[in-house]
Order: C-alpha cells, then sequence, then structure tokens
C-alpha cells in the first residue's frame, strides 16, 4: 500500500492498525530521521544505514512474512536502480506486509513515481517505464497536495544589478567542468540583501515574530529564520525567503510543516524569475502525475 500524502500525525494510527489486523509480530520502519515514527515494539531504521553490510544482512535474516516494513519518506534520489532502493527491494521480498508513506509522488519528474510502483508490487516491472507501467496494480491511496506559490515582488537597487552582471560574468568564464547549476545557486544569493530589507521593513511584513521566513541558510541572523535543514518546523505559515535549489528540501519542509500555502519573494533579478519558473513547471509536472495514478 502506498499512501501520499500523509502528514506525520496520520502515520502511527495507519501503522497500528495494520499491525492489529494481520497479527503482525515484528515492525521495522526505514526513513530519514527527519521522518522518525516511534511506535511502541517497532525499530526505526535510518535510511543512510540500509546499505551498510551489518543492517542490510541482519534485516534480511530478521524479516519474514509476519514483519511488517514501513518505508517512510524513502524516495531520496532519482535514480530507480538506486543501491540503497535496491537493498528495500531485497527486505520487500522477504514479505507481503509494507507501508509506502511519501508526502508527494515525485522528486522532480513524473517518472520518479515508478520507485514507488516497484517497492509496491515486488518490483515484477522494474524495467517498465512510466508511460508502459500498469499502474493498477499498485494499490494507492492518494491525498492530493495542491500547493500556492503566491509571488512577492522584491525591487533590488542598482548595485545590487551591478553586482548580478559581473558576477554572472564571473561564474561563466569560470565554470569549467563544474556543473552548470552552480550558477543560478550562486547567483539567487545576491538578492538576499534586498528581501532582508523587505523582512525587515514595517511596510514588508511589519517584523516580528509573527512572521517566519524559511530560506537556504541563515547567513543574515534573522531571528524568526529556518533553514530547509531544520528537521522541524512550529511557526507555520513560513514565508519563503529563497527557494532551495534541490526540490527534496523544498518536499522535506512540505511534508514537515503541513504548509500548502505560501509567500515566496521574488526579486527582480533574471535569476529569480528563473526560479520562479522552474518552480511552477516542477508544480506542473507533480500535476501531470496525480491525474495518472488518481
Amino acid at each position: 500500500m502506498i499512501y501520499l500524502g500523509r502528514g506525520a500525525a496520520e502515520k502511527a494510527p495507519l501503522i497500528k492498525e495494520h499491525i492489529a489486523k494481520h497479527d503482525i509480530k515484528r515492525v521495522f520502519i526505514l526513513g530519514h530521521p527527519f521522518h522518525r515514527i516511534d511506535i511502541d515494539d517497532a525499530e526505526f531504521i535510518e535510511y543512510n544505514e540500509l546499505i551498510e553490510y551489518r543492517t542490510f544482512y541482519r534485516l534480511l535474516q530478521e524479516i519474514d512474512q509476519r514483519t511488517l516494513v514501513v518505508l517512510n519518506e524513502c524516495l531520496r534520489n532519482q535514480n530507480r536502480y538506486d543501491l540503497t532502493f535496491n537493498c528495500i527491494r531485497h527486505f520487500l521480498r522477504q514479505t507481503t506486509h509494507h507501508l509506502i508513506f511519501q508526502y508527494l509522488p515525485i522528486i522532480e519528474q513524473p517518472s520518479d513515481f515508478m520507485t514507488l510502483f516497484d517497492w509496491d508490487t515486488q518490483s515484477r516491472w522494474k524495467p517498465v517505464q512510466l508511460a508502459d507501467a500498469p499502474l493498477h496494480e499498485a494499490t494507492v491511496d492518494c491525498r492530493r497536495i495542491d500547493l500556492e506559490l503566491r509571488p512577492v515582488a522584491i525591487t533590488t537597487d542598482d548595485r545590487t544589478k551591478t553586482a548580478y552582471q559581473v558576477e554572472k560574468r564571473r561564474l561563466i568564464d569560470n565554470i569549467g567542468l563544474r556543473d552548470p547549476h552552480t550558477i543560478p545557486r550562486n547567483l539567487y544569493l545576491l538578492s538576499g540583501k534586498a528581501k532582508l530589507a523587505w523582512a525587515q521593513s514595517a511596510n514588508g511584513s511589519l517584523f516580528d515574530e509573527s512572521r517566519w521566513f524559511v530560506g537556504r541558510n541563515d547567513r543574515f541572523k534573522l531571528p524568526t529564520m529556518q533553514t530547509y535543514r531544520a528537521g522541524t518546523y512550529d511557526h507555520t505559515p513560513y514565508t519563503v525567503f529563497e527557494l532551495p535549489h534541490n526540490f527534496l528540501e523544498f518536499i522535506d519542509f512540505l511534508a514537515l510543516s503541513g504548509q500548502t500555502a505560501m509567500d515566496v519573494l521574488v526579486a527582480d533579478l533574471k535569476v529569480d524569475a528563473w526560479y520562479w519558473q522552474r518552480y511552477q513547471e516542477w508544480r506542473n509536472r507533480l500535476a501531470e502525475i496525480y491525474a495518472q495514478i488518481s
């Protein structure tokens, strides 16, 4: 069973229900530490440990038909044949009892869903691509997450615009064999001071503890800022100071905060427009996979 769009508080009752219904004797919960679920007599194993020999072989020995394997937000990269994913496939072959919790069905592309599909179907269609996959073979409980991103226009001064052009030229001239996305990652930070001024302006946000922000880092020491690596978000709703380059970081934030509608600060630099468009296209791809699995 694949559960999509479930919040943290909803997962434990579903796990306990399955345990009681099927007389389960052993429970392993596999997941990222951000998404830890603590249930009596269940063992939580961190995602990064799954490929370690001592963990992998122990689980192969201990998982049997009276074992429930819970995958909690384990879609952590886009490589369907990733080593950790293949370890999970081996675990799932040991039992017919599994629950897969994933807040969103993809990371970046609709094809990402095929990893979840493989886990739920014992990887019987592992060579098949999304376009040809018998999606009806998976059992999916889909709660659609519709995101509302509202742009807040930020004006930068002439000095920032000049610095932007200089830095853009420098990054392009020195990119070499490095990842081309290094360029937008670095340019995006240049609008930070203008966004900070907005955050501190009485005309902008009535700067106080009533408005919290989420951003890439805490370089400005803003007292109401949390990063995408915070792990907990207790001050919703948040305003997006800057979008993360890695969609997975944004997905973790959405899953942990439960927030689906948010203001996003968008400066008048081309890189800000690029990030804004990138996330609009991502939302469209998310809608596409929802339409396919509904």
